[in-house]
């Protein structure tokens, strides 16, 4: 009777703290977006800009920012698409080809808001402000692909 109740008890315990955990996972994402969102934002005020400009590329990045997430969540539905379509015992090559061009087309969306994002934010700027924007990003990126010590 013991040991029944031992694994149940055990078996509650584990359950609850995946209930727990897992929402926690989500909200480290999030945390981690708003660092990057911020953490761009103090590089832009960090260059001193005059009020009308800082304000001007703030609203540039929000611009995309806000996009971004509806051409990530695209690429997303057509590489699930494209990995299920491969795991067909026979797959489908047209439908194959037609998945790994709508993946590619998303890919090359992605990399054309960044793209003209830099474009935009860099018309507002001087080419002295431009280039400490581009060092500070460079610094910040290197940063960013540092592995934590555990």
């Amino acid at each position: 009777m013991s040991h029944k109740f031992n694994f149940k008890l055990m078996t509650l315990c584990t359950l609850l703290s995946a209930m727990l955990v897992v929402p926690a996972l989500g909200q480290g994402q999030e945390a981690k977006g708003a660092r990057y969102r911020a953490q761009q934002d103090k590089i832009i005020k960090d260059l001193k800009l005059a009020p009308e400009k800082e304000k001007a590329v703030l609203a540039v990045k929000d611009k995309y920012a806000q996009e971004r997430p509806d051409i990530i969540a695209n690429i997303k539905k057509s590489s699930d698409e494209l990995k299920a379509a491969l795991a067909a015992a026979n797959p489908d090559e047209a439908k194959v080809k037609e998945l790994v061009n709508a993946v590619t087309a998303g890919q090359d969306n992605l990399f054309a808001s960044f793209k003209k994002q830099r474009e935009e934010e860099m018309d507002l700027m001087t080419p002295i402000e431009q280039g400490k924007y581009l060092m500070a990003m460079s610094q910040w990126r290197k940063m960013m692909e540092k592995p934590k010590k555990k």
